[in-house]
Protein backbone atom coordinates (compact mmCIF):
# COMPACT_ATOMS: atom_id res chain seq x y z
CA UNK A 1 0.00 0.00 0.00
CA UNK A 2 1.42 3.68 -0.60
CA UNK A 3 1.24 5.50 1.99
CA UNK A 4 1.28 9.82 1.18
CA UNK A 5 2.94 11.25 4.33
CA UNK A 6 1.91 14.73 5.87
CA UNK A 7 4.79 15.42 8.16
CA UNK A 8 7.30 17.65 9.67
CA UNK A 9 10.12 18.08 11.89
CA UNK A 10 9.33 21.11 14.45
CA UNK A 11 7.77 23.59 12.26
CA UNK A 12 8.81 22.56 8.70
CA UNK A 13 5.77 21.58 6.18
CA UNK A 14 6.08 18.29 4.57
CA UNK A 15 4.52 18.23 1.42
CA UNK A 16 3.56 15.43 -1.05
CA UNK A 17 7.14 14.91 -3.54
CA UNK A 18 7.43 15.70 -6.91
CA UNK A 19 11.10 15.98 -8.19
CA UNK A 20 13.55 17.69 -6.02
CA UNK A 21 14.50 20.98 -7.34
CA UNK A 22 17.76 21.03 -8.67
CA UNK A 23 20.60 22.81 -7.14
CA UNK A 24 22.26 25.52 -9.47
CA UNK A 25 25.92 24.04 -10.24
CA UNK A 26 27.69 26.79 -8.70
CA UNK A 27 26.26 25.84 -4.99
CA UNK A 28 27.71 23.40 -3.29
CA UNK A 29 27.10 20.91 -1.56
CA UNK A 30 25.37 18.86 -3.82
CA UNK A 31 23.00 15.85 -3.01
CA UNK A 32 22.97 12.65 -1.17
CA UNK A 33 21.21 9.62 -0.24
CA UNK A 34 21.09 7.44 2.37
CA UNK A 35 19.29 4.82 4.45
CA UNK A 36 17.05 5.64 7.27
CA UNK A 37 14.95 3.39 9.60
CA UNK A 38 12.27 3.90 12.54
CA UNK A 39 10.36 2.57 15.24
CA UNK A 40 6.81 3.40 16.20
CA UNK A 41 7.08 2.20 19.56
CA UNK A 42 10.23 4.41 20.61
CA UNK A 43 8.18 7.77 21.31
CA UNK A 44 8.68 10.55 23.45
CA UNK A 45 6.83 13.04 24.75
CA UNK A 46 7.56 17.04 24.42
CA UNK A 47 7.51 19.59 27.35
CA UNK A 48 3.25 20.18 25.73
CA UNK A 49 2.88 16.30 26.24
CA UNK A 50 3.04 15.70 22.25
CA UNK A 51 4.34 12.75 21.14
CA UNK A 52 7.18 12.11 18.72
CA UNK A 53 8.78 9.33 17.03
CA UNK A 54 12.52 9.14 16.43
CA UNK A 55 13.98 9.03 12.67
CA UNK A 56 17.82 7.60 12.74
CA UNK A 57 19.07 8.33 9.21
CA UNK A 58 22.13 6.68 8.10
CA UNK A 59 25.12 7.20 4.72
CA UNK A 60 28.44 6.77 3.51
CA UNK A 61 28.54 3.66 5.68
CA UNK A 62 29.29 5.11 9.56
CA UNK A 63 27.25 8.85 9.00
CA UNK A 64 24.64 8.74 11.54
CA UNK A 65 21.56 11.80 12.17
CA UNK A 66 18.75 11.91 14.07
CA UNK A 67 15.48 13.36 14.02
CA UNK A 68 11.60 13.19 15.02
CA UNK A 69 8.13 13.68 13.83
CA UNK A 70 4.96 14.27 15.70
CA UNK A 71 3.29 11.20 16.36
CA UNK A 72 -0.24 13.31 15.79
CA UNK A 73 1.38 13.74 11.78
CA UNK A 74 1.96 10.14 11.26
CA UNK A 75 -1.40 9.30 12.15
CA UNK A 76 -3.06 11.91 10.15
CA UNK A 77 -1.35 10.20 7.54
CA UNK A 78 -2.80 6.97 8.19
CA UNK A 79 -0.34 5.37 10.30
CA UNK A 80 -1.56 4.72 13.42
CA UNK A 81 -0.22 2.40 16.66
CA UNK A 82 2.83 0.96 16.90
CA UNK A 83 2.25 -2.05 15.28
CA UNK A 84 1.53 0.05 12.03
CA UNK A 85 2.83 -2.53 8.72
CA UNK A 86 2.39 -0.78 5.34
CA UNK A 87 4.58 -0.28 1.59
CA UNK A 88 5.34 1.75 -0.57
CA UNK A 89 5.55 4.48 2.10
CA UNK A 90 6.92 8.02 0.61
CA UNK A 91 6.54 11.16 1.99
CA UNK A 92 8.74 14.56 1.91
CA UNK A 93 10.32 16.98 4.21
CA UNK A 94 10.58 20.44 2.84
CA UNK A 95 12.57 22.60 4.53
CA UNK A 96 14.40 26.10 4.04
CA UNK A 97 18.00 24.23 3.94
CA UNK A 98 16.57 21.77 1.48
CA UNK A 99 14.48 18.61 0.44
CA UNK A 100 14.39 15.24 1.97
CA UNK A 101 12.18 12.27 0.12
CA UNK A 102 11.69 8.96 2.15
CA UNK A 103 10.99 5.56 0.33
CA UNK A 104 10.16 2.69 2.52
CA UNK A 105 8.01 0.19 4.43
CA UNK A 106 6.57 -0.19 8.11
CA UNK A 107 6.38 -3.88 9.07
CA UNK A 108 4.44 -4.54 12.53
CA UNK A 109 5.50 -1.18 13.50
CA UNK A 110 9.24 -0.76 12.06
CA UNK A 111 10.26 1.18 9.64
CA UNK A 112 13.15 1.08 7.06
CA UNK A 113 13.92 2.45 3.80
CA UNK A 114 16.16 4.80 1.80
CA UNK A 115 16.31 8.81 1.68
CA UNK A 116 17.46 11.53 -0.90
CA UNK A 117 18.61 15.13 0.40
CA UNK A 118 18.45 17.90 -1.88
CA UNK A 119 19.99 21.09 -0.45
CA UNK A 120 18.75 24.42 -1.32
CA UNK A 121 20.80 26.29 -3.27
CA UNK A 122 19.12 29.85 -2.04
CA UNK A 123 19.15 29.01 1.63
CA UNK A 124 22.79 27.73 1.04
CA UNK A 125 24.42 31.05 -0.55
CA UNK A 126 22.38 33.36 2.06
CA UNK A 127 23.90 31.36 4.69
CA UNK A 128 27.61 31.53 2.76
CA UNK A 129 27.50 35.25 2.33
CA UNK A 130 28.43 35.90 6.26
CA UNK A 131 31.85 33.75 5.10
CA UNK A 132 30.44 30.89 6.72
CA UNK A 133 31.64 27.73 4.34
CA UNK A 134 28.43 24.75 4.95
CA UNK A 135 29.25 21.13 4.09
CA UNK A 136 26.90 18.72 2.83
CA UNK A 137 26.88 17.08 6.32
CA UNK A 138 26.05 20.52 7.65
CA UNK A 139 23.34 21.77 5.29
CA UNK A 140 21.57 18.33 6.07
CA UNK A 141 21.88 18.72 9.58
CA UNK A 142 20.54 21.99 9.56
CA UNK A 143 17.66 20.70 7.96
CA UNK A 144 16.93 17.89 9.91
CA UNK A 145 16.52 20.22 12.62
CA UNK A 146 14.55 23.19 10.28
CA UNK A 147 17.24 25.94 11.21
CA UNK A 148 15.80 27.87 8.76
CA UNK A 149 16.60 31.60 7.44
CA UNK A 150 14.43 33.32 9.44
CA UNK A 151 15.88 31.54 12.77
CA UNK A 152 19.32 32.54 12.23
CA UNK A 153 18.37 36.09 11.23
CA UNK A 154 16.04 36.27 14.29
CA UNK A 155 19.49 35.37 16.49
CA UNK A 156 21.56 37.93 14.75
CA UNK A 157 19.14 40.53 15.43
CA UNK A 158 19.36 38.97 19.22
CA UNK A 159 22.96 39.62 19.14
CA UNK A 160 24.31 36.48 18.49
CA UNK A 161 26.07 36.62 14.72
CA UNK A 162 28.21 34.23 13.04
CA UNK A 163 27.32 31.20 14.82
CA UNK A 164 29.05 28.61 13.99
CA UNK A 165 26.15 25.62 12.56
CA UNK A 166 26.80 22.97 15.72
CA UNK A 167 25.96 26.34 17.90
CA UNK A 168 22.90 26.72 15.70
CA UNK A 169 21.92 23.21 16.10
CA UNK A 170 22.22 23.35 19.54
CA UNK A 171 19.99 26.61 20.30
CA UNK A 172 17.68 24.94 17.50
CA UNK A 173 17.53 21.10 19.82
CA UNK A 174 17.02 22.93 23.27
CA UNK A 175 14.66 25.55 22.12
CA UNK A 176 17.05 28.90 22.51
CA UNK A 177 15.00 31.22 19.98
CA UNK A 178 15.32 35.10 20.02
CA UNK A 179 11.66 35.20 22.76
CA UNK A 180 13.70 32.86 24.95
CA UNK A 181 16.98 35.05 25.03
CA UNK A 182 14.77 38.44 25.30
CA UNK A 183 12.87 36.77 28.43
CA UNK A 184 16.43 36.04 30.44
CA UNK A 185 17.18 39.41 29.51
CA UNK A 186 14.49 40.96 31.23
CA UNK A 187 14.68 38.65 34.11
CA UNK A 188 18.57 40.05 34.31
CA UNK A 189 20.61 38.00 32.33
CA UNK A 190 21.88 39.50 29.10
CA UNK A 191 24.33 38.95 27.02
CA UNK A 192 24.79 35.14 27.43
CA UNK A 193 27.13 32.57 26.11
CA UNK A 194 25.62 30.05 23.63
CA UNK A 195 26.99 27.26 26.14
CA UNK A 196 25.09 29.33 29.27
CA UNK A 197 21.74 29.79 26.95
CA UNK A 198 21.70 25.92 26.16
CA UNK A 199 22.53 24.67 29.97
CA UNK A 200 19.17 26.85 31.39
CA UNK A 201 17.13 25.48 28.87
CA UNK A 202 18.65 21.76 29.07
CA UNK A 203 17.96 22.20 33.36
CA UNK A 204 15.09 24.35 33.36
CA UNK A 205 16.90 27.42 34.71
CA UNK A 206 14.28 29.26 32.97
CA UNK A 207 12.97 33.22 32.79
CA UNK A 208 9.99 31.81 34.73
CA UNK A 209 12.17 29.67 37.05
CA UNK A 210 13.80 33.05 37.77
CA UNK A 211 11.06 34.98 38.93
CA UNK A 212 9.85 32.25 41.02
CA UNK A 213 13.72 32.11 42.81
CA UNK A 214 13.18 35.87 42.91
CA UNK A 215 9.83 36.07 45.21
CA UNK A 216 11.45 33.24 47.15
CA UNK A 217 14.43 35.79 48.13
CA UNK A 218 17.12 34.78 45.73
CA UNK A 219 18.27 37.70 43.62
CA UNK A 220 21.42 38.09 41.25
CA UNK A 221 22.44 34.43 41.45
CA UNK A 222 25.09 33.10 38.73
CA UNK A 223 24.14 30.69 35.52
CA UNK A 224 25.88 28.23 37.30
CA UNK A 225 24.29 28.80 40.68
CA UNK A 226 20.72 28.71 38.62
CA UNK A 227 21.56 25.44 36.81
CA UNK A 228 22.74 23.92 40.28
CA UNK A 229 19.68 24.85 42.14
CA UNK A 230 17.47 22.96 39.12
CA UNK A 231 20.00 19.71 39.38
CA UNK A 232 19.56 19.19 42.24
CA UNK A 233 16.14 20.29 43.27
CA UNK A 234 16.70 23.39 45.55
CA UNK A 235 13.93 24.60 44.26
CA UNK A 236 11.83 27.58 45.28
CA UNK A 237 9.43 25.06 46.45
CA UNK A 238 12.05 23.42 48.92
CA UNK A 239 13.51 26.81 49.69
CA UNK A 240 9.65 27.03 51.46
CA UNK A 241 9.66 24.27 53.13
CA UNK A 242 13.32 24.78 54.63
CA UNK A 243 12.03 28.13 56.14
CA UNK A 244 8.94 26.61 57.37
CA UNK A 245 11.25 24.28 59.30
CA UNK A 246 13.24 27.17 60.56
CA UNK A 247 15.97 28.07 57.68
CA UNK A 248 15.61 31.09 56.11
CA UNK A 249 18.08 32.66 53.23
CA UNK A 250 20.27 30.20 53.29
CA UNK A 251 23.24 30.43 50.67
CA UNK A 252 22.82 28.53 47.73
CA UNK A 253 25.73 26.57 48.52
CA UNK A 254 23.84 25.19 51.64
CA UNK A 255 21.06 24.76 49.77
CA UNK A 256 22.38 22.58 47.22
CA UNK A 257 24.22 20.62 49.99
CA UNK A 258 20.83 19.78 51.58
CA UNK A 259 19.50 18.54 48.30
CA UNK A 260 21.99 16.15 47.37
CA UNK A 261 22.61 14.70 50.95
CA UNK A 262 19.16 14.54 51.70
CA UNK A 263 18.95 16.85 54.60
CA UNK A 264 14.94 17.57 54.39
CA UNK A 265 12.35 19.27 56.22
CA UNK A 266 11.33 15.88 57.46
CA UNK A 267 14.86 14.81 58.62
CA UNK A 268 15.37 18.58 60.49
CA UNK A 269 12.08 18.18 62.17
CA UNK A 270 12.85 14.30 63.32
CA UNK A 271 16.21 15.65 64.96
CA UNK A 272 14.62 18.23 66.74
CA UNK A 273 12.19 15.76 68.35
CA UNK A 274 15.11 14.28 69.47
CA UNK A 275 16.49 16.95 70.88
CA UNK A 276 19.27 18.12 68.75
CA UNK A 277 17.97 22.07 68.15
CA UNK A 278 19.46 24.84 66.35
CA UNK A 279 21.84 22.71 64.49
CA UNK A 280 23.83 24.24 61.97
CA UNK A 281 23.45 23.21 58.02
CA UNK A 282 26.86 21.31 58.11
CA UNK A 283 26.15 19.25 60.77
CA UNK A 284 23.23 18.01 59.32
CA UNK A 285 24.91 17.43 56.32
CA UNK A 286 27.64 15.47 58.12
CA UNK A 287 25.33 13.79 60.18
CA UNK A 288 23.49 12.91 56.64
CA UNK A 289 26.38 11.58 54.91
CA UNK A 290 27.39 9.15 57.78
CA UNK A 291 24.41 8.04 58.40
CA UNK A 292 23.44 9.70 61.60
CA UNK A 293 19.30 8.92 61.05
CA UNK A 294 16.41 9.07 63.75
CA UNK A 295 16.48 5.32 64.39
CA UNK A 296 20.07 5.02 65.09
CA UNK A 297 19.92 7.58 68.05
CA UNK A 298 16.87 6.14 69.48
CA UNK A 299 18.72 2.47 68.96
CA UNK A 300 21.43 3.83 71.30
CA UNK A 301 19.33 5.50 73.57
CA UNK A 302 17.52 2.25 74.25
CA UNK A 303 21.33 1.56 75.06
CA UNK A 304 21.52 4.18 77.79
CA UNK A 305 23.46 6.86 75.48
CA UNK A 306 21.06 9.87 75.56
CA UNK A 307 21.39 12.53 73.80
CA UNK A 308 24.92 12.18 72.66
CA UNK A 309 26.83 14.74 71.23
CA UNK A 310 26.90 15.01 66.86
CA UNK A 311 30.49 14.69 66.56
CA UNK A 312 30.31 11.13 69.09
CA UNK A 313 27.44 10.09 66.76
CA UNK A 314 28.91 11.03 63.70
CA UNK A 315 32.19 9.49 65.24
CA UNK A 316 30.39 6.06 65.93
CA UNK A 317 28.98 5.69 62.80
CA UNK A 318 32.22 6.49 60.77
CA UNK A 319 34.07 3.92 63.11
CA UNK A 320 31.19 1.19 62.86
CA UNK A 321 30.25 1.26 66.46
CA UNK A 322 26.23 -0.07 66.10
CA UNK A 323 23.55 -0.85 68.38
CA UNK A 324 24.89 -4.61 67.80
CA UNK A 325 28.25 -3.75 68.85
CA UNK A 326 27.47 -2.76 71.96
CA UNK A 327 25.07 -5.45 72.68
CA UNK A 328 27.59 -7.83 71.95
CA UNK A 329 30.23 -6.40 74.13
CA UNK A 330 27.70 -5.62 76.71
CA UNK A 331 26.84 -9.85 76.57
CA UNK A 332 30.91 -10.27 77.72
CA UNK A 333 31.05 -7.80 80.56
CA UNK A 334 31.71 -4.53 78.75
CA UNK A 335 29.12 -1.83 80.17
CA UNK A 336 28.85 1.48 79.97
CA UNK A 337 31.58 2.30 78.18
CA UNK A 338 31.69 5.42 77.27
CA UNK A 339 31.59 6.71 73.58
CA UNK A 340 35.18 7.53 73.38
CA UNK A 341 36.28 4.02 74.49
CA UNK A 342 33.80 2.47 71.90
CA UNK A 343 35.36 4.10 69.49
CA UNK A 344 38.78 3.64 70.33
CA UNK A 345 38.09 -0.25 70.20
CA UNK A 346 36.67 -0.12 66.49
CA UNK A 347 39.62 1.73 65.50
CA UNK A 348 42.03 -0.95 67.23
CA UNK A 349 39.79 -4.25 65.94
CA UNK A 350 38.67 -4.82 69.45
CA UNK A 351 36.26 -7.02 68.50
CA UNK A 352 34.08 -9.61 70.33
CA UNK A 353 35.68 -12.55 68.77
CA UNK A 354 39.01 -10.83 70.08
CA UNK A 355 37.85 -10.92 73.55
CA UNK A 356 36.37 -14.43 73.48
CA UNK A 357 39.56 -15.90 72.48
CA UNK A 358 41.28 -14.17 75.29
CA UNK A 359 38.58 -15.11 77.78
CA UNK A 360 39.55 -18.67 76.55
CA UNK A 361 43.60 -17.96 77.29
CA UNK A 362 42.57 -17.22 80.38
CA UNK A 363 42.42 -13.12 79.94
CA UNK A 364 38.91 -12.20 80.89
CA UNK A 365 37.54 -8.88 82.29
CA UNK A 366 40.79 -7.16 80.97
CA UNK A 367 39.71 -3.73 80.81
CA UNK A 368 39.00 -1.85 77.45
CA UNK A 369 41.76 0.18 77.74
CA UNK A 370 44.20 -2.89 77.93
CA UNK A 371 42.12 -4.08 75.46
CA UNK A 372 43.48 -1.65 72.86
CA UNK A 373 46.81 -1.82 74.51
CA UNK A 374 46.91 -5.38 73.36
CA UNK A 375 45.66 -4.42 70.06
CA UNK A 376 48.18 -1.97 69.44
CA UNK A 377 51.32 -3.80 70.47
CA UNK A 378 50.07 -7.31 68.85
CA UNK A 379 48.92 -8.97 72.18
CA UNK A 380 47.24 -11.83 70.36
CA UNK A 381 45.46 -14.75 71.12
CA UNK A 382 48.47 -16.53 68.90
CA UNK A 383 51.18 -14.91 70.86
CA UNK A 384 49.68 -15.49 74.24
CA UNK A 385 49.55 -19.46 72.76
CA UNK A 386 53.02 -18.91 72.19
CA UNK A 387 54.26 -17.32 75.44
CA UNK A 388 52.51 -19.83 77.37
CA UNK A 389 53.90 -22.67 75.16
CA UNK A 390 57.71 -21.21 76.36
CA UNK A 391 56.66 -21.67 79.50
CA UNK A 392 55.27 -18.89 80.96
CA UNK A 393 51.34 -19.30 82.15
CA UNK A 394 51.47 -16.42 84.69
CA UNK A 395 52.34 -13.40 82.66
CA UNK A 396 50.21 -10.44 83.44
CA UNK A 397 48.38 -8.24 81.03
CA UNK A 398 51.07 -5.51 81.27
CA UNK A 399 53.68 -7.77 81.08
CA UNK A 400 52.29 -9.30 77.83
CA UNK A 401 52.43 -5.95 76.76
CA UNK A 402 55.98 -4.91 77.97
CA UNK A 403 57.06 -8.45 76.31
CA UNK A 404 55.84 -7.85 72.92
CA UNK A 405 57.14 -3.81 73.00
CA UNK A 406 60.30 -5.74 73.47
CA UNK A 407 60.80 -7.95 70.90
CA UNK A 408 59.26 -11.06 72.57
CA UNK A 409 57.56 -12.23 69.06
CA UNK A 410 61.29 -12.61 67.77
CA UNK A 411 62.68 -14.22 70.89
CA UNK A 412 59.51 -16.80 70.76
CA UNK A 413 60.62 -17.25 67.09
CA UNK A 414 63.65 -18.57 67.98
CA UNK A 415 62.54 -20.79 71.16
CA UNK A 416 62.67 -24.38 70.16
Amino acid sequence: MKMLLAASLFTASVVISGPADPLPAQISPAAVSGTWRARLSESWTRRNDERWVSLELQRDGDRRYGASIRMSELESAGIRGEMFSGSGVHFVLQRDAGRIEFEGAFDAGRGAGTFRFAPNGAFVAAVQKGGRQLSTDEVLRLALHDVDQAFIASLEAAGYKDLSVDDLLKMRIHGVDADYIADLRKAGYDKLSVEDLVKTRIHGATPEYVVELRKAGYTGLSIDELVRTRIHGATPAFVQEVKAAGFDRLPVDDLVKMRIHGVTPEFIREMRALGYKDVAIDDLVKMRIHGVSADFIKEIGALGYKNPPLNDLVSMRIHGVSSGFVKELASLGYTKLSIEDLVKMRIHGVTPQFIRELKELGYGSVPSERLVQFRIHGVDAEFIRDVQKAGMKDMTPQDLVDLSIHGGRRWLRRTP
